[in-house]
Order: structure tokens, then C-alpha cells, then sequence
């Protein structure tokens, strides 16, 4: 009996060990926890932050999802190319009892490892164009950067902030239709669970709406309104200070109140839809700026999409001969990283 006993143990000594060398493997090469919730709902990303009550996990979709603990029915480590032999280690069953000490241990599972600084970054990259050859001979180029930066401070309280750049450019029969650059920067920081502080600046050009220049900053605050797996809405309220440089020769100062609400929605696995809606009131509340922006995603793979994008602006007091109301609707191809 001694002999098939020493077999037996071997073979659960090498099962061991591979189950081991395939968790280190999966976790040198980078884990995606995959999460299924009481609701149903089933969350592949990369986590954040955890905490004793909550997690925080990046998807391809939405850039942070924060996530109760107590919502989380299981939860699993994979990595694609490890997937299989980690599953084969873990359905090879014992063919008699365990003995009363096993030749090695079980190797404890995974626990949270503190983030590189490069896996503190996150971004998007958007390119679009719309060629039209015919009676009337029609280039448009769209191009969208975003770079997102986050990470968790001492006092347990969330930084992030959010570089976005965009621009546009096209022709019409030769001649400029569309030219125009704008970058923004928005820094937030927690202040409990709900409330957040924000800044945020921006600065750009259009030649078509005859701006030379225009820049603006303004600090505010924001609340959390809903923050759930698969639905997030944000509202904020704040102050703005805008500066433009006209085409004329002429640059005028003005203030505003910032109102401004943003959601994000994921309908299901391959599609997902968020839009930002900002007003800029003034004490005369004939006098005031907006700006609506929708996106609807196709996901064809995990960090590629399609993009259907809708951008409304609206200045009650533009330069001379300009329109009051720019709408824009953008179609382009976007790569996740």
C-alpha cells in the first residue's frame, strides 16, 4: 500500500505546482478579474483599488466603475493565454483523500498589488473622415486624443485628471471649411463618497467662427449622483472665465456659472453610449453658452470600437456674421489603451 500512496501524492505535488507556476505566470503577465454580480450583470476590467467594502475596476467601456463588495457574487483572475492550464490544474480532482499533510501547501490566492505608475494611465485615440466626390468636392478629418490619469492618495481619496484634445479640418471645393483645435484639462479630487472638487481649463481656435484665440478656467463642485456597475451620472456647479481673441482685432472678457451633468450607459457587452451636457448661464440669462456631447460605441473587439458622435455648441453672442449654433455629427474608429 505504501507504494500507490507515494504515486498518488506525486501526482498532487505536480498538480500543485503547476496550479502555482501558472498563477505566477498569470500574474507577471497582467490579470483581468472577471466579476459576476448578484444583479447578473458579468464585469471583465482591471482593478483600481480595493478597499474593505468596495473595488474600483477599469473596462474597456467606461474608464472607472466603482463596485460594493457585497454586490460581487464570485469572482475570478484570468489571463488568456494561462486560462487553460490554470482551469486543467483546477478540475484535476483527487483520486482518494487528501493525507493529513500534504507534500506541498496550497497556494493562497491572489491579493492586491500595488499599480505601476504606467498602469495609472489610461487613454483613447479617435480618428474619422468624411470624403464626399461629386457635384461638390468635400474632405473632412477628425482627430481625438483623451489621456487619463488616476490614482488613489494616502487619505484613501481619489486624483484623476483628464487631458482631451481635439480636432477638426476640411475643405469644400478647395476651399477651408472647417478648421479648429481645442484641448482641455479637468483635475478631480474626492472628497467623501459623493462629492468630488474639480477644475477645469481649456484653450483652442477656430478659424471658420472667426476665433483666434479662446481659453477659460473655473473650479467647481460635483456629486456622484448614481455610480453603479453598469450606469454612471455625475452633476456639477461651478464658475467660468472665458477670454477670446476675435478675428476683428477685438477680445472680450466674460464670467459665467457653470451647470453640467454626464452620464455613462452600457446597453450590453458591445455597445455602450455616454453624453455631457454643460450650461454657461450669465446674470442676464439671454446671454449664455451650451454645449451637448454624445457618443454611441460599437465594441468590435475589447479596446476597438466604432463611433457615432453627435457635438451640439451654442453662443448667444458670437463674433460678426457667425452663426449662433454649430452642430457637428462625427463618425470615426477608436482604439482603447
Amino acid at each position: 500500500m505504501v507504494k500507490p500512496t507515494s504515486h498518488k501524492s506525486k501526482i498532487r505535488s505536480r498538480v500543485a505546482v503547476l496550479f502555482f507556476f501558472c498563477l505566477v505566470l498569470n500574474v507577471c503577465q497582467g490579470q483581468q478579474e472577471v466579476l459576476q454580480l448578484k444583479n447578473g450583470d458579468r464585469i471583465s476590467g482591471k482593478i483600481i483599488r480595493e478597499e474593505k467594502q468596495e473595488l474600483v475596476i477599469f473596462t474597456p467601456w467606461k474608464a472607472e466603475i466603482l463596485i460594493p463588495l457585497d454586490q460581487i457574487q464570485s469572482r475570478q483572475s484570468v489571463t488568456v493565454p494561462s486560462q487553460t492550464p490554470v482551469a486543467q490544474a483546477k478540475a484535476t480532482p483527487p483520486t482518494t483523500a487528501v493525507p493529513a499533510t500534504p507534500p506541498v501547501a496550497t497556494p493562497p490566492g491572489p491579493k492586491p498589488k500595488p499599480k505601476s505608475p504606467l498602469q495609472q494611465w489610461h487613454g483613447e485615440v479617435q480618428i474619422g473622415t468624411d470624403l464626399n466626390f461629386g457635384e461638390k468636392n468635400r474632405q473632412l478629418y477628425y482627430g481625438r486624443a483623451k489621456l487619463i490619469y488616476s490614482r488613489e492618495l494616502k487619505s484613501k481619496r481619489i486624483f484623476k485628471n483628464v487631458l482631451d484634445f481635439n480636432s477638426t479640418y476640411g475643405r469644400t471645393e478647395g476651399i477651408v471649411s472647417d478648421h479648429r483645435l481645442e484641448g482641455s484639462m479637468k483635475s478631480d479630487i474626492d472628497l467623501g463618497k459623493k462629492i468630488y472638487a474639480y477644475n477645469l481649463g481649456s484653450a483652442g481656435y477656430d478659424e471658420i467662427r472667426k476665433i483666434d484665440l479662446r481659453y477659460e478656467v473655473g473650479p467647481g463642485l460635483g456629486y456622484h449622483l448614481i455610480n453603479r456597475s453598469n450606469i454612471v451620472l455625475n452633476t456639477e456647479i461651478g464658475m467660468n472665465y472665458q477670454v477670446r481673441e476675435l478675428a476683428d482685432g477685438t477680445t472680450d472678457e466674460r464670467f459665467f456659472y457653470r451647470l453640467a451633468e454626464d452620464a455613462t450607459w452600457r446597453i450590453s457587452n458591445k455597445v455602450s453610449f455616454d453624453q455631457k451636457f454643460e450650461l454657461f448661464p450669465r446674470e442676464d440669462l439671454g446671454n449664455f453658452r451650451a454645449r451637448f456631447e454624445a457618443n454611441l460605441r460599437y465594441w468590435l473587439f475589447q479596446n476597438l470600437s466604432i463611433n457615432l458622435t453627435v457635438l451640439d455648441i451654442y453662443d448667444s453672442q458670437p463674433a460678426q456674421s457667425v452663426s449662433k449654433n454649430d452642430l457637428q455629427i462625427r463618425s470615426s474608429l477608436g482604439v482603447k489603451f
